[in-house]
């Protein structure tokens, strides 16, 4: 439960830093902006980054993996 409410947390963070940066990057170069593509796009590289991190720390050290549970 632990991993699925890691990774659900890194979506919704990932979505709001994701709109934040298209807003300021939609204000650097005067651009419009589509807030849900960018809060999508940032949810996804969240999504993965937040495994990627899961999947190195639990190979890093096989002990964790077992007594986590």
């Amino acid at each position: 439960m632990k991993y699925v409410s890691g990774s659900i947390v890194a979506i919704i963070w990932g979505a709001i830093l994701g709109a934040i940066l298209g807003y300021i990057g939609g204000q650097l170069e005067s651009a419009t902006i589509n807030y849900g593509t960018a809060a999508i796009i940032g949810a996804i590289i969240a999504f993965v980054a937040a495994n990627c991190l899961y999947f190195i720390t639990s190979h890093a050290n096989p002990d964790r993996k077992t007594s986590n549970k």
